[in-house]
């Protein structure tokens, strides 16, 4: 059994047979389609598979008639997806029946549903609910509701494609929607500042960029909302630590020497002695770090709307070593530092310009965490 792990598929109908017995049929089927796609060898996959499909439909099917109880057309939706679940359903079926068939000899104990009417159904009252929607929505001016309009005539998108006029209504609710987040120059190291600003803009996610658009430009009239400040820098310039002549020794072979034993019979012996060497040990540390406090207000209330704070920071750390005397006589950690010879530490430049790196890549994810959805 312990050499089944190594045979293609395994790992995945062991997470099938795990989801199986947690009740969640879909992704049992998910899982032991996966299997039996990379080999068909395995009679349990299969039995599993024909065990577990007919509950993952039954449930779904369960679900939808749930759903189709509800008055409100919000259900629409989520039935939507629920055919498009069995749809996915029916395709692992019908993909895996002619290759069961042909591969083993196998009729798989199943019959299959096509759900393509019922989702062209569900996916045009779906699309139709989020477009309506989207509609009332976007009556009201204030960016929060035009940004909900826009998300419902994306929605809507996502269940029939161009669906009426909903792309064009996408773009006005977005314009109308987007926040204008202006980055005011940092106090503290304006070098850096600049960068850390540079790179969060050229960061920004795709998903970010959809409701926020961040401007640097000396011109601040568009801007909603303002992004203040401080950067704190701390350096700690190169330190060599100095340790040396620190004594070794070590009872090596020095030499061989040749007798004869009691039977007359030549042999040889080895003569033990102290071999010594002195080390001088160096050692060279720096450390770096920036501290970014920052606060998210409001143009028009003044209020601070988000605050919060980004650390980064860089240590470096090196060693080597060189001796006088005998090599043999280091111990394992010297024998290997000797083959290092001295280097320069980064440079000041080199630590913040890293540091800053890591600054902007976490400054971006929080901007976007407080503007996500």
């Amino acid at each position: 059994a312990s050499c089944g792990i190594f045979v293609s598929g395994y790992s995945d109908y062991s997470a099938a047979k795990e989801y199986y017995k947690n009740g969640d049929y879909t992704q049992s089927v998910h899982y032991s389609y996966k299997s039996l796609i990379a080999s068909s060898e395995n009679k349990e996959v299969i039995k599993l598979f024909e065990k577990a499909y007919p509950l993952a439909v039954d449930e779904h099917l369960a679900q939808i008639d749930e759903l189709y109880l509800i008055e409100s057309d919000s259900k629409w939706p989520k039935i939507a997806r629920k055919y498009r679940d069995l749809n996915k359903l029916n395709e692992y079926l019908v993909n895996l029946k002619p290759a069961l068939k042909e591969q083993r000899g196998y009729d798989l104990n199943l019959d299959g549903d096509d759900y393509t009417a019922q989702m062209a159904f569900s996916d045009t009252l779906a699309a139709n609910y989020h477009y309506n929607e989207g509609i009332k929505l976007k009556k009201d001016p204030s960016k929060d509701r035009q940004k909900w309009a826009a998300i419902n005539f994306r929605l809507s998108q996502d269940f029939i494609d161009g669906f009426r006029d909903s792309e064009n209504l996408y773009k006005v609710a977005r314009e109308n929607a987007i926040i204008n987040l202006f980055f005011r120059p940092f106090d503290g190291s304006n070098k850096y500042s600049s960068y850390i600003r540079d790179q969060v803009a050229s960061n920004q996610s795709q998903q970010s960029k959809e409701f926020l658009r961040i401007i640097m430009n000396s011109n601040s009239s568009n801007a909603d909302h303002y992004f203040e400040a401080t950067l704190v820098t701390n350096y700690k310039p190169p330190e060599k630590i100095s340790n040396e002549n620190i004594d070794q020794e070590k009872e090596v072979v020095v030499r061989t020497e040749s007798y004869v034993d009691s039977t007359g019979a030549k042999k040889k012996r080895k003569i033990k002695g102290t071999v010594k060497a002195k080390v001088n040990h160096y050692k060279k540390t720096s450390k770096g770090s920036m501290l970014l406090n920052y606060r998210i207000s409001n143009k028009t209330a003044k209020t601070v709307l988000y605050s919060g704070s980004v650390k980064g920071k860089k240590d470096y750390f090196y060693e080597w070593a060189n001796y006088q005397g005998d090599k043999r006589a280091l111990n394992s950690k010297y024998s290997k530092l000797i083959n290092r010879k001295e280097q320069f530490a980064p440079s000041e430049d080199d630590f913040y310009l890293e540091i800053s790196r890591n600054i902007a890549k976490k400054l971006e994810k929080k901007i976007s965490n407080h503007y996500s959805d």
